[in-house]
């Protein structure tokens, strides 16, 4: 309500946050005047105000006065629209269809893949924060991962289902071919590197992981393509040529399957050999304070390559 007020957006709280009731389970839907959103939630609306309507088994009128409860457990829909949300879009579109979902929430089973992660959300709430109130209430405070982890963006790589992590475990960046760009100050747009700098000098992470994994689309464009301009996926895996020309070399007439599969591996050492060339990385390593991994997923057999790399002198891990 007071957010709603400030122009920030209408906070709302159903069956599983102390401090508030809820008299019945009827569907209640929340729309600005504007047209430009609606929240869904299972809870009756606990409070009304001008240019809000509340639409559940009941109407309740504009003018009716707001209500709070202070005896029950409930969540539901953290935010409703914000004033002057979606003023970044380009002219000509708009917000619409903003939907706030809980585990009340029915969500239409039409086949469509937000439909399906509507739904997946409704089972994790259900299954997972609702039994783990601890974890999230924890994890409500900030975040403590010991781990980061670099992998690829693709579908069949998700390793948070891979390593059976729990949240707040793991700080985890996916890009194309799980590639790390060397150390460099030119630019502005640098997505991992700024990931990297925050998981190690604010985060601290004691260990940083480089995933590749078989089938990689971006190795095997990298071993395929000869020309590296002229498009974002060019630009962005020429990173990994020192790789490239290494699997030319070892697997030099070897099938372009087998040719690939070394590079994929190779190209997660050179991503290692970059994460060095930073200097917040190099010095934690060598003090022993931070530990690098490689690791290759191949789906295809089910199985899982581990190494670490570490100097000649060996540090003593703190």
């Amino acid at each position: 309500m007071e957010a709603l007020e400030r122009g920030l957006g209408l906070v709302g709280r159903s069956a599983s946050t102390p401090g508030f009731s809820v008299e019945d389970s009827s569907r209640v839907r929340v729309t600005l005047r504007k047209g430009l959103v609606k929240v869904v939630s299972a809870a009756r609306p606990l409070r009304s105000m001008e240019g809000v309507e509340f639409v559940g088994r009941r109407r309740i009128a504009e003018s009716e006065r707001v209500q709070e409860r202070v005896d029950a457990r409930s969540v539901t829909a953290h935010a409703a629209m914000m004033g002057g949300l979606g003023d970044s879009l380009k002219s000509g579109y708009v917000l619409k269809y903003l939907v706030v979902v809980d585990e009340h929430t029915e969500v239409d089973s039409t086949g469509d893949v937000i439909e399906k992660l509507k739904n997946g959300f409704r089972n994790f709430k259900v299954t997972q924060y609702n039994q783990k109130p601890d974890l999230y209430a924890r994890l409500a405070e900030g975040q403590q991962p010991k781990v980061m982890m670099i992998t690829c963006a693709d579908s069949r790589v998700c390793p948070t289902m891979l390593h059976g992590l729990e949240a707040g475990e793991a700080f985890i960046v996916r890009n194309v071919a799980n590639l790390v760009p060397p150390c460099e100050e030119s630019g502005e747009h640098h997505g991992t590197s700024a990931a990297i700098e925050f998981a190690v000098t604010v985060l601290g992470v004691e260990r940083i992981v480089v995933m590749g994994h078989s089938n990689c689309g971006g190795i095997r464009a990298l071993m395929t393509r000869d020309a590296f301009s002229g498009d974002f996926v060019g630009s962005w895996i020429r990173i990994g040529l020192p790789a490239k020309k290494k699997a030319l070399s070892v697997m030099k007439g070897k099938p372009l399957q087998e040719q690939c599969r070394f590079c994929e591996q190779e190209a997660v050492n050179v991503s290692l050999a970059n994460l060095l060339t930073f200097p917040f990385i190099e010095e934690r390593v060598k003090s022993g304070k931070l530990r690098i991994h490689g690791m290759h997923y191949n789906f295809i057999d089910g199985q899982l390559t581990s190494w670490e790399i570490e100097p000649e002198e060996a540090p003593v891990y703190s």
